[in-house]
């Protein structure tokens, strides 16, 4: 005669308990990672505040510029032209640019020797 395992109280229970462990791992494991984008989400977002406060604070720093005497009086003599009374315009050499005279009415300048024939020059006595 075969004997039928019996299913006892106790086995029922196990297996019950196996299932709600089983059940409780999956929704524990959910809310962790659910947790885990939420706080990569955060971090994304307070970076961005950090930005924009950052940009807020340079906006807020431009306007008081922009509301100042000397941004005024800079932009009316970048774009207008406008001078102070007493003021002239000074124009400097320069220092890239060559020694020579510009050509007047197709007269050529005088041309300098070469580096080679400044040299012999200076070598022999010349210079």
């Amino acid at each position: 005669m075969v004997r039928q395992p019996r299913v006892t109280p106790i086995d029922v229970l196990n297996f019950a308990g196996i299932l709600i462990a089983l059940y409780l791992a999956v929704v524990l494991s959910q809310t962790i990672y659910y947790n885990y984008t939420l706080n990569r989400h955060i971090e994304t977002l307070r970076g961005e505040i950090s930005l924009l406060q950052a940009q807020q604070e340079r906006l807020n720093y431009n306007i008081s510029y922009y509301k100042t005497d000397s941004f005024k009086d800079r932009e009316a003599r970048a774009k207008l032209g406008l001078q102070l009374p007493g003021e002239g315009v000074l124009i400097l050499p320069n220092p890239h640019q060559s020694d020579l005279p510009e050509p007047i009415n197709g007269v050529k300048p005088i041309q300098t020797k070469s580096n080679f024939g400044q040299w012999l020059d200076f070598l022999g006595g010349n210079g």
